[in-house]
């Protein structure tokens, strides 16, 4: 067993590797003496059902000591599933969905304990509101230690040290010449390519199921105080579970045709708008310039002295410069019309493509507690806010 001790907000902590089968016998006296766990997954990225997902870890843990058991160790972590224990998580559903398509079936598990609830019902704020936000790291800086969030910024440190080779791309001179070139790989890339031994990664996922069971543990007032809210808010987290599990069936043909038909039509804006002085719609200069070439007046700067080309001032140009035909209303139309089109090309068909499982179903991340209001969100892919008017011919 790999061990790393730490300490957290003054007190001691132990992170428990597993190295072997024989490693396991450990971990399962430790899931039989406790009833209630934290459990939390690392995987290569969000979404378990796309082509490629791969589970790496699985974590659990109490107040001062948390195991990491790599996937490898399926039967094992069937197992554990399988344990009369009160699993505690934070946004729980997605690591036991997570857990379920990793071994390719249903346990049936559902987390007893969901801090990301009490979380939301003490402060609903997100952090563009004023609030410190709902992601477990947030909450554990301020309910559980100041130092709860030193684990993430080692991994970023350490992710920023993995190297990408750049296929046929070679130095062609000086001490390295010949020899291959590299990228850094970029932090979305680093959750698959790191190595699951290295201890910045094991300390970022050990301490995950540590840090939730405190927090939760911190949160039994709020919980105690508002049960039958947090009773019903579990039961729409539950439901919302199982619409993402369900998934909805995606026409990838007619998906790819529709994906192609945003293409010609934003490649059409864009040689519109090159015809109009403007050969780059995503160069803010370059957009300023040719506007005040057909005659536009720009007033707003930015910080660093560049005209504002924001769509809302392209709008506000549309409204001074409406009405008879007006080459700036020409250049604005081409450029607003390629970005919506390439806004529906990417975020919607392309984002539904790529995450669609191998039998062609999408399963969109739903969240029950997204805003203040009480309304949901649906992300990866933003279902909800898909174009309803203007179809788009297949042709």
């Amino acid at each position: 067993m790999l061990r790393i001790r730490d300490t957290l907000g003054g007190e001691q902590i132990c992170f428990h590797y597993c190295e072997g089968r024989s490693d396991l016998r450990e971990i399962a006296d430790f899931v039989r003496m406790n009833s209630a766990l934290g459990i939390d997954t690392e995987s290569t990225g969000i979404n378990p059902y796309q082509p490629g997902w791969q589970l790496r870890t699985v974590q659990v843990g109490d107040a001062d000591d948390s195991y990491v058991i790599p996937a490898s160790y399926g039967i094992f972590i069937a197992w554990l599933m399988a344990q009369p224990v009160k699993w505690i998580g934070h946004n729980g559903p997605h690591d036991i969905r997570s857990i379920d398509a990793h071994l390719g079936g249903t346990t049936g598990v559902e987390c007893a304990g969901e801090s990301y609830i009490p979380a939301h019902h003490f402060d609903s704020r997100k952090q563009d509101d004023g609030g410190i936000g709902h992601g477990l790291k947030e909450q554990a800086i301020r309910y559980v230690a100041r130092d709860a969030g030193k684990w993430e910024v080692e991994l970023k440190k350490a992710f920023k040290e993995i190297l990408i080779p750049l296929p046929g791309e070679v130095y062609k001179s000086g001490p390295r010449k010949g020899t291959q070139k590299y990228r850094k790989a970029y932090m979305s890339e680093g959750w698959s390519l790191i190595d699951p031994k290295h201890p910045a990664y094991i300390a970022y996922a050990a301490a995950d199921p540590i840090l939730t069971y405190r927090l939760w543990r911190h949160y039994q007032p709020v919980v105690r105080q508002q049960h039958e809210l947090y009773r019903f808010d579990k039961r729409v987290q539950e439901a919302c579970d199982r619409l993402t599990r369900r998934a909805i069936r995606l026409d990838v043909p007619y998906t790819k045709r529709l994906s192609a038909a945003y293409q010609r039509r934003a490649t059409a804006y864009i040689e519109q708008a090159a015809s109009l002085g403007c050969a780059n719609i995503n160069s803010g200069k370059q957009v300023a310039d040719a506007l005040i070439m057909l005659g536009a007046e720009l007033t707003e700067r930015t910080p660093t002295g560049q005209f504002v080309t924001s769509d809302r001032v392209l709008r506000e140009l549309v409204s001074i410069y409406g009405g008879e035909y007006s080459p700036v209303k020409e250049l604005v139309h081409a450029i607003l019309g390629a970005k919506q089109m390439l806004k529906r090309k990417t975020s919607y068909c392309d984002s539904m493509l790529t995450q669609a499982d191998s039998s062609g179903r999408v399963h969109p991340s739903i969240n029950a507690l997204a805003a203040r209001t009480t309304r949901m969100s649906v992300s990866e892919p933003p279902l909800q806010q898909l174009p309803t008017k203007d179809r788009e011919s297949d042709e």
